[in-house]
C-alpha cells in the first residue's frame, strides 16, 4: 500500500514538472537557432505591442551558413498569412540579405518589384511581393542577380509595414506560412520558421511573458498542495 508523499518528494516531482514546462516555453526559441545547414526565417522583433489603428513594422530576417560544400543561397520565397480582421499590409520593402558576401552590400527596394542594388553594384536583389489582404496573406520571390557564389550570412530579407484593425483582438499572428532559400546548386535547404505575435493593447499593465510564469507557478502550487492530501 502506497503511503502518503513526502514533503521532499513533492518538491521534487514539482521541480520537474516547472522544468519541463519552462523547457516548452522556450523550445520554439531554440529550434530557430538550430542547424548549421539549414536557413532560418523569423522576424525582429518577433513580440510586438501595438495600440488598435496603430501601423508597425517588422524585419524578416534571414539566416543561413550556406551548404556542405560552402556554397550560399540565390533564391528565396516566403509565404505569410495573417487575420484580415486584425492586420492588413500596406508595403513590402526588399532588405539586402541576398546580397550578403558581398563585402557588406547594403540594399534597398520596394514591393513594386524595383531591384535592390548593393552600394558597389556586384549584386542586385530582384524581388517581388504580391499582397492580398482580402486573404490575409503576403507572396515574397527574390532572385539574386548574378548568383555567383550565393549569398551567406545574416540580414534582412524583407521589411513588413502592417496596419492593425481598430477592433483587432488582443493577440494575433504574423504567421511564416513557409520559407523556402535555394541554394545556387538548385537545390533547396531545409528551413525553420518562427511567427512574430503582436499584442494589441487594451489598456491593461500586464508585463508581456508574465501571464505564461504565472500559469507555471500555478500548477506547481497544485501540484504541492495535492501531493500533501
Amino acid at each position: 500500500m502506497t503511503g502518503p508523499t513526502s514533503p521532499r518528494r513533492s518538491g521534487a516531482i514539482a521541480l520537474v514538472v516547472a522544468c519541463a514546462l519552462v523547457g516548452a516555453l522556450l523550445a520554439p526559441a531554440a529550434a530557430v537557432t538550430a542547424g548549421d545547414n539549414a536557413t532560418t526565417f523569423q522576424f525582429d522583433p518577433h513580440e510586438i505591442e501595438a495600440e488598435p489603428g496603430e501601423t508597425v513594422t517588422l524585419d524578416l530576417v534571414v539566416s543561413t551558413h550556406g551548404g556542405y560544400g560552402g556554397e550560399g543561397i540565390d533564391e528565396l520565397s516566403i509565404d505569410l498569412e495573417y487575420d484580415p480582421d486584425a492586420l492588413s499590409v500596406t508595403d513590402v520593402e526588399h532588405g539586402p540579405m541576398l546580397t550578403a558576401g558581398n563585402d557588406g552590400a547594403d540594399a534597398n527596394g520596394s514591393a513594386d518589384g524595383d531591384d535592390a542594388t548593393d552600394d558597389e553594384g556586384s549584386a542586385t536583389v530582384d524581388g517581388s511581393a504580391d499582397i492580398d489582404n482580402e486573404r490575409g496573406t503576403v507572396r515574397i520571390e527574390q532572385q539574386r542577380e548574378p548568383s555567383g557564389d550565393g549569398a551567406v550570412g545574416t540580414d534582412t530579407a524583407a521589411t513588413i509595414t502592417l496596419e492593425v484593425a481598430e477592433d483587432a483582438p488582443s493577440t494575433t499572428t504574423l504567421e511564416i506560412d513557409e520559407g523556402e532559400a535555394i541554394l545556387v546548386t538548385g537545390y533547396p535547404q531545409a528551413s525553420l520558421e518562427r511567427d512574430a505575435t503582436i499584442t494589441v493593447d487594451d489598456g491593461d499593465d500586464t508585463v508581456p511573458g508574465f501571464t505564461a510564469l504565472l500559469a507555471v507557478a500555478a500548477i506547481v502550487a497544485a501540484i504541492i498542495f495535492y501531493s500533501r492530501q
